[in-house]
Order: C-alpha cells, then sequence, then structure tokens
C-alpha cells in the first residue's frame, strides 16, 4: 500500500479548517468562576460545558499536583470534592492567584482547557512554525487533522528516504515527525514512522525525542528549533527504534494488552475486530483449560499470555487508525484515527507486561527432585 502524500489543494483546505477552528481565549477572574462538576463550571453566572482535559487543568492552574488530582474520586464524593476545589479556588484568589485564562472551542462551543499562560499559540501561528519546519527539512505532509473538540490540529509528515530494520524481513519505515498544537498545551513534536509494507502510521508520543513548546518566545524558538536540529542529526528515527520493534516483534502481548487493543479498534471495526486482534479465540482458549478470563481482574491479566506478540497489536491499532476506512465503510473520524496512531506507539514504547518473564529451563515438575516431599 503507497504512502499516501497530501496534495496542495487539500493542505490548504485543511489549514483553513484549522485557522476557522481556532479556539478563543479569555482571562477570568478566579472569583467569577465556580466549579458546578466535572463537565460543568459556572463563568460569570452563566452555566459552560467543560472537557475532561479542561477539568484537570482546572485542578492544575489552582497548583495541585497531578498525582494529588488522581486521589480526589477516593478522597472525596462528588459533591464535597466540587466544594473542595471552589474553596482552593477562593483561596488561591485570595492568596495572589487572581485570573486564569479559559479556553473555549467554537467547535464545541465547550472549554477545553484552563491555562496560566497569558496566550494561547493559534493555528495560525502553528503553520507559520511548521512551513519552518517541512520546508527545512524536505518533508512530506502525509495526513492532517482538526481535533473536532479542542479546535486543535495535528499533521504527520515523512522524508522520502527509507529504513529497514535489521534482523526483520518487510519491515521497512519512513521517518518523520508528528506536530501538533493544542490549545491548552501548545505545540508538541513527537517521531512520527510510517510502516512501509501496508503504509501504517505510529506516533510514539512517549518517545524521548518528544518537545514541548509553549510560548513563541525569542528563547523558546531558539530551543525548539535545537531540538528539530538534532533530530535531523539521526534522520528523526526515535532512538533504540530498532530495537523496539524487534523486542515488541518477540514479546507476547498480555491478555490486559488484547483486552485495550481490541476494545480501542472495535468502535470502527465492530464485528471484523475479532479476525484483526482475536480476543474471543483467547478467552476460549482459557476456558477450554479452567480459567474464565472474565472473572480476572486487569492486574490478573497482565499476567496472562496472549497468542499474540505486542508488535502485533501495535500495527492492528495503527492500521485501523489509517487505513482502515479505505477498506470498509466505518464511522472513523480523524481525531479517532490520530488517537488510534498515538496509542499504537505508546504500546510500542511503554514496558511490556510480559517483557521481564524468564523462559524457565523446567518443563513441569519432575517428582524424584521433590526432596523436601520426603525429609521427616
Amino acid at each position: 500500500m503507497k504512502t499516501e502524500v497530501l496534495s496542495t489543494p487539500i493542505i490548504e483546505t485543511k489549514r483553513a479548517e484549522a485557522i476557522k477552528s481556532q479556539a478563543l481565549n479569555k482571562r477570568v477572574a478566579i472569583n467569577n468562576l465556580r466549579l458546578i462538576d466535572e463537565s460543568n463550571v459556572l463563568i460569570n453566572g452563566h452555566n459552560v460545558k467543560i472537557t475532561k482535559d479542561a477539568y484537570k487543568s482546572l485542578i492544575k492552574c489552582l497548583g495541585l499536583p497531578q498525582s494529588f488530582t488522581n486521589k480526589l474520586d477516593t478522597l472525596f464524593n462528588k459533591a464535597s470534592k466540587v466544594e473542595f476545589i471552589n474553596k482552593l479556588s477562593t483561596a488561591m484568589s485570595s492568596l495572589g492567584t487572581s485570573s486564569v485564562n479559559v479556553v473555549l472551542s467554537p467547535l464545541s462551543k465547550t472549554i477545553v482547557g484552563f491555562t496560566q499562560a497569558s496566550n494561547i499559540i493559534t493555528n495560525e501561528s502553528f503553520f507559520q512554525l511548521t512551513d519552518r519546519i517541512i520546508d527545512g527539512q524536505g518533508f512530506d505532509i502525509n495526513s492532517m487533522m482538526v481535533d473536532p473538540t479542542t479546535g486543535g490540529v495535528q499533521m504527520n509528515a515523512t522524508l522520502s528516504n527509507p529504513h529497514e530494520i535489521k534482523g526483520l524481513t518487510n519491515e521497512a519505515f519512513k521517518s518523520g515527525l508528528t506536530i501538533s498544537n493544542s490549545p491548552a498545551n501548545g505545540i508538541m513534536v513527537s517521531p512520527y514512522m510510517n510502516r512501509l509494507w501496508c503504509a501504517n502510521g505510529c506516533t510514539t508520543a512517549m518517545a524521548k525525542e518528544s518537545y514541548m513548546l509553549n510560548d513563541l518566545t525569542n528563547d523558546s524558538m531558539s530551543k525548539f528549533f535545537d531540538h528539530i536540529n538534532d533530530l535531523r542529526k539521526s534522520n528523526f528515527i526515535p532512538s533504540g527504534y530498532g530495537d523496539m520493534v524487534r523486542e515488541a516483534n518477540n514479546t507476547t502481548a498480555s491478555i490486559a494488552e488484547v483486552d485495550r487493543a481490541f476494545n480501542l479498534i472495535k468502535p470502527f471495526m465492530g464485528e471484523r475486530s475479532e479476525s484483526i486482534i482475536p480476543k474471543e479465540r483467547n478467552y476460549n482458549a482459557y476456558g477450554k483449560m479452567g480459567t474464565d478470563l472474565h472473572k480476572l481482574s486487569s492486574s490478573e491479566k497482565k499476567n496472562c499470555k496472549s497468542n499474540q506478540s505486542v508488535w502485533s497489536l501495535v500495527n492492528a491499532m495503527t492500521w485501523v487508525g489509517t487505513n482502515s476506512d479505505q477498506v470498509l465503510e466505518n464511522n472513523i473520524q480523524d481525531k479517532d484515527k490520530m488517537n488510534l496512531q498515538i496509542a499504537g506507539g505508546n504500546l510500542l514504547s511503554k514496558q511490556y507486561d510480559l517483557k521481564n518473564q524468564f523462559k524457565s529451563p523446567f518443563e513441569g515438575l519432575n517428582p524424584d527432585d521433590q526432596v523436601g516431599i520426603i525429609l521427616n
């Protein structure tokens, strides 16, 4: 399958769509902002919807660490949690943190973020930046997606020269970058690898080469382009990528990893999901030996071997995210494609559940070796 390269008219259409979708931002006094629940806030007396990410960013703006945010649900019931956050915001206001920047998407009419930054990076500024990267490095743009919730934009771009993975047949890639702009978080650059065998796109957002740009000051821009130049020296290939692919190809996926991958593709593949990730076949195999996987916790499933490699799951997810709509009619949207490409890359980059299991030299127990049993 040939790697897609977007034509100039398509790129211009996508750019215009992204600029039109640009999020709006307004400075709001904290004492004029009150949390109703995790999905709604009251601003100057008006009830406005917020996303889950916006809720998390509000907590962050109030000075609570992410680790504590994750514990709020266990420490408080819903009503007490809201009351606690509102009291905290009142306290922050009295201590000098008097306002926050509210980021609103014109597409979803929803608040998609809260930030202490005075300004957000517009999509127009994003394209001015990416033009310098694309033109300066000789990239082809393979895809561009506008987030229908936030109004953010992401593009995937690759170089023309392929790279082979030593020791693996039929595995060659084009290296490149995923460059995205989030109205609440700024610009992020991550390695992007396009698998030539079936043109799957994989964004490794967890790679150490990922970089965040939160403002467009001269100092930040200088550091940003120093990072791009460092990536160019390695042809934009993530460090150790070949080792990651070989390890993923040789590592058995756990049932927990199968479950997650299957659940991610099922909304778009329906009944055909089983033909791509055989979850039911694995569950049936365990059932025949007397283990009902449905009764196991996620933690327990992390210790159960499947019949899939991690690499097989990575490519199943990225194929659905890149090519499924070319093969069958489904309801996959640009944001879904983006999320699947990132999910595939994050699975490739993570610590695999069964990675540290050692192969045993013993196949079963030999009664003659059980010395302790015969001791009195």
